[in-house]
């Protein structure tokens, strides 16, 4: 039996659970020593099983330490042994129609996660929701509906993921150790920050906003350095990059808290979003304080009387412009 076709998947996954008699599993450890093709499936399956436990996270999956710890006990003859050994892994026999199902991709569940024989990941989050999730240093990411992100299970000195779609990325600082995320001829070269960004390959748009730290943005020999508050907007068919300033935890989340800030820095704010001209008849209101939050999806009167309600302030549109005053 060195064929991996002709031993049942099922008897496999008994085979990890230890629930086999001690004929089937002398049968299995055949199979196993009869091949390399057939020792990586087992390999590949046991990890399956070890993923599914942190499909939530992804950050705690350690495939060398799965693999040697499964040949560990495959070489442990004794039947007995052998039964105490795989009996760790803890009746996941009954979670097997689970990983069959979260492998196929099940509407509902919100992100699939497939797995090569490369030891590489494919997140998929569907269009209903985000998914946020931890790479293997630590670094997180939310991935927005309709996206997918792929990604090795280990990083070694380079850390490289590929996105289509849109994702808020927090990279974990690692000395030494660029970070990339790459897409559609562009990338992303950082070594700890916090940046979204969004590349859908149906879409010629290419935007990416900085947070927090430093990003380098390279594509068809361009290569730019962003700053926080900076979004640099790129059309992969017309070859041309735009870099304008944003408030980026507004663009990015369409929510602001501001606690005690100048009204003259929240207004610049609310020109980025609402694209509008709003200045004030006396310097000095600028330095009058605001606390409240401001989100993108009001429209520009409702927070404009937000804002002027809890500062003593009024305005007054003139077309497109707008004044502040006492």
């Amino acid at each position: 039996m060195n064929n991996q076709k002709e031993m049942n998947e099922a008897k496999l996954v008994a085979f990890i659970d230890g629930s086999l008699s001690p004929e089937e599993m002398a049968e299995v450890e055949h199979w196993y020593d009869a091949s390399d093709e057939n020792r990586k499936t087992l390999e590949q399956l046991y990890f399956v099983l070890q993923l599914h436990d942190r499909c939530n996270a992804v950050k705690d999956v350690n495939p060398e330490r799965a693999l040697a710890a499964l040949k560990q006990k495959i070489a442990q003859r004794s039947a007995a042994k052998r039964r105490r050994s795989f009996m760790t892994l803890g009746r996941r026999v009954m979670r097997y129609a689970a990983i069959v199902l979260l492998l196929a991709g099940v509407a509902g569940l919100g992100a699939y996660i497939y797995y090569d024989k490369n030891q590489y990941c494919e997140i998929v989050a569907d269009n209903s929701q985000n998914k946020t999730i931890v790479l293997p240093d630590q670094s997180t990411v939310t991935l927005k509906a309709d996206s997918k992100i792929s990604f090795p299970a280990k990083f070694t000195e380079e850390r490289v993921v590929y996105l289509d779609g849109e994702a808020l990325f927090d990279v974990a600082k690692r000395k030494g150790a660029e970070f990339v995320v790459k897409a559609k001829g562009a990338q992303i070269c950082v070594k700890g920050t916090k940046f979204n960004f969004k590349a859908y390959s149906a879409c010629p748009k290419i935007e990416a906003t900085l947070i927090e730290g430093a990003v380098d943005f390279r594509t068809n020999g361009h290569k730019v350095a962003i700053k926080p508050n900076q979004k640099v907007v790129y059309n992969a068919e017309s070859r041309r990059m735009n870099i304008v300033e944003v408030d980026a935890r507004l663009d990015i989340f369409g929510e602001r808290y501001f606690d005690m800030e100048k009204l003259g820095y929240v207004i610049n704010s609310l020109e980025h979003i609402y694209d509008c001209k709003i200045s004030f008849a006396d310097n000095r209101i600028e330095d009058i304080r605001f606390t409240g939050t401001v989100n993108r999806n009001n429209s520009l009167e409702h927070t404009l009387n937000i804002i002027t309600l809890t500062t003593g302030t009024e305005y007054k549109r003139y077309g497109d412009a707008v004044v502040i005053s006492k």
